[in-house]
C-alpha cells in the first residue's frame, strides 16, 4: 500500500475503533483476519471495484485515441493461435490501446475482485467449474482435438484403440481443473488411463512429444503450428472426442462500460472472422 509500517498500524487502529473489532488477530508468527474482518471482504472488493469503475468512467470511448489497458486471462493456447489476429486487427482500429494478457488462475476471484476484465476458457469449464450468478460468457470460436507424435514414431496414422493406449502419453493440466482435459474423454474407452507425464501448458506437448514415443493430444489448431516448428506430425484420434468451445467471461458491472462493450464486441468480430 505504499506506506510505512507505523502508518499501517495507525490505519489498522483507526480500523479496530472504527468497528469495535481487533481486525487483524495474531497466530503464531502470522496475522489472520478475525470473522467480522472476513465478512467485510466482499463489500469492501465491491466498493473498491465501484470506486474503480467510476474513476475510468468515460460518456464515450473512442478507440482511435483512449490509452485505456485491458487485462484478458487467456490459456497458452489460446493466446497462441487468437491473440496474434487480435494484436493484427487492433493496431489499425485502436493503436494506443493496450492488451495485456495473463495465464488462467483463479478467473472468477480475479474478475470478482476486478484484477481482470475478461478471461477466455472452454465454455463447459465455465459452465462447470467456474459458474458464478455476477459474470456473463459469450462463445467466440471452436477447435476439434487431434494427436501429435514425433516424427519418426511407430504408431499408424490411424491407429486403434488397443494401439494409440499401447504407448505412453503426456497431458495437459489446466491450472484448477481435476486432471488433463483430454483424459474426460479418453476415461470413456480406457477406465484407468492416466498420462504418464503432465505438463502445465498445451504449447509445451511439441516438445515432450518431439523426442519421445510419447503421445500428446492437441487442438487441431495448435498442433498445425507446433507441427511447423517441431519435428512431429499429426494422428487421428481412434476415439471421439467433443469439440472445445472458447468463450469469453466477464462481470456483469461491465455490461454498459462503452470501452468494455467495444472490446467484447472486438474479440467476438476478430474471432468469427479469423477463426
Amino acid at each position: 500500500m505504499n506506506v510505512t509500517q507505523p502508518t499501517m498500524s495507525g490505519m489498522l487502529q483507526r480500523l479496530r475503533y472504527q468497528f469495535n473489532d481487533q481486525i487483524l488477530v495474531r497466530n503464531g508468527r502470522h496475522m489472520e483476519l478475525t470473522p467480522f474482518a472476513v465478512s467485510l471482504v466482499k463489500p469492501t472488493r465491491d466498493a473498491i471495484c465501484g470506486i474503480d469503475e467510476l474513476m475510468r468512467a468515460e460518456p464515450s470511448f473512442d478507440p482511435l485515441t483512449s490509452t485505456r489497458a485491458f487485462r484478458i486471462m487467456a490459456s497458452d493456447y489460446c493466446i497462441s493461435v487468437f491473440m496474434p489476429f487480435v494484436a493484427q486487427r487492433i493496431g489499425s482500429l485502436a493503436p494506443h490501446v493496450r492488451i495485456i494478457t495473463q495465464a488462467i488462475e483463479d478467473p472468477v476471484e480475479c474478475l470478482v475482485s476486478g484484477t481482470v476484465d475478461l478471461c477466455i476458457w472452454p465454455a463447459d469449464f465455465l459452465d462447470r467449474d467456474f459458474a458464478h450468478e455476477h459474470l456473463q460468457s459469450e462463445q467466440l470460436f471452436s477447435d476439434s482435438y487431434v494427436g501429435i507424435v514425433s516424427a519418426d514414431h511407430p504408431i499408424s496414422d490411424a491407429p486403434s484403440l488397443e494401439e494409440f493406449f499401447s504407448y505412453r502419453h503426456v497431458g495437459v493440466e489446466g491450472q484448477g481443473i481435476n486432471g488433463t482435459i483430454e483424459a474426460i474423454s479418453l476415461r470413456q474407452h480406457a477406465r484407468d488411463f492416466k498420462p504418464n507425464f503432465v505438463v502445465p501448458e498445451y504449447t509445451l506437448t511439441g516438445y515432450m512429444v518431439a523426442r519421445s514415443d510419447l503421445i500428446g493430444v492437441l487442438q487441431a489448431r495448435l498442433a498445425s503450428r507446433v507441427v511447423a516448428a517441431n519435428p512431429v506430425r499429426l494422428i487421428s484420434l481412434p476415439c471421439q472426442m467433443p469439440p472445445i468451445d472458447e468463450a469469453m467471461m466477464w462481470h456483469r458491472r461491465h455490461l454498459d462500460d462503452p470501452s468494455h462493450q467495444w472490446l467484447r464486441a472486438f474479440l467476438a468480430e476478430v474471432a468469427s472472422s479469423q477463426l
